[in-house]
């Protein structure tokens, strides 16, 4: 074995390896996505199970054999157990940990998603009723992150009519008006609210721990829902399908 090194990361995911082992991956600021082995994981009187239920923001000691890490030792500093507490929070981290998984592939990325995942699980934690704008959110983001950036201007037809709604144009990436010619122009697209449009202009910008901290109505919140949704499957070219259950069940 090589020698020990520390450092702080969160589990994003974890997987069974051979009869009681699990093999974690683990997103850092700096080094991007790593995996290690957790000897005993699936045990139960095992010390190590618990950094090998993700998420969790853990100090871990690991050491290097070969290129690849074991971990030794680990401490929790964050295990967002209020997701726990809520189906639907939890079922949303689930769905946030698939998307980190996918498009963390190198240390640039992960150094901008590792404190954007942090504040949106520990947000899902402390607020799980909020679940849907949370989610929305941190969609929104990624997509910036990814530099798949939407562009909010106005439509520049210069005749922008009061109609109380804009196109959303998958496609073109931008916001039309809806005048006919300009709707026409958006090809695939979805109309959505102007309190919508304000809603992702704010997400944009909003420093991380403020990133949820908007009120609006259900109307806004099921388009901004289905935009953020729907461009992320797009541009990833994968249907996120996990929150679907979401819908099937009846409101508390």
């Amino acid at each position: 074995m090589g020698a020990r090194f520390t450092l702080r990361g969160l589990v994003i995911g974890a997987k069974p390896h051979r009869d009681q082992d699990a093999i974690i991956s683990i997103l850092t600021p700096n080094l991007g996505v790593i995996s290690a082995m957790v000897p005993g994981a699936k045990k139960h009187s095992s010390r190590l199970a618990s950094m090998a239920t993700p998420p969790i923001l853990a100090d871990l000691v690991l050491t290097d054999s070969k290129g690849f890490y074991y971990l030794k030792e680990g401490e929790t500093v964050e295990s967002f157990r209020g997701l726990y507490d809520s189906f639907d929070a939890l079922t949303c981290a689930s769905h946030i940990l698939e998307v980190v998984r996918d498009v963390c592939v190198d240390p640039e990325s992960s150094s901008i998603l590792y404190p954007l995942s942090l504040y949106v699980l520990y947000d899902l934690s402390s607020h799980p009723q909020k679940y849907r704008q949370i989610v929305a959110a941190f969609e929104w983001r990624v997509m910036d992150a990814l530099g798949f950036a939407f562009d909010l201007n106005e439509c520049d037809c210069g005749k922008v009519n009061s109609m109380p709604t804009r196109a959303f144009s998958f496609s073109r990436c931008r916001l039309y008006c809806s005048n006919p010619a300009c709707v026409a122009a958006a090809k695939d697209y979805r109309y959505i609210s102007l309190g919508c449009v304000e809603a992702l202009r704010y997400i944009r910008t909003a420093p991380l721990e403020r990133l949820s901290a908007f009120h609006i109505e259900k109307y806004v919140l099921d388009d901004l829902c289905a935009v953020t949704h729907q461009y992320l499957c797009e541009r990833l070219e994968k249907n996120y399908d996990r929150m679907s259950i979401l819908d099937t069940l009846p409101p508390v």
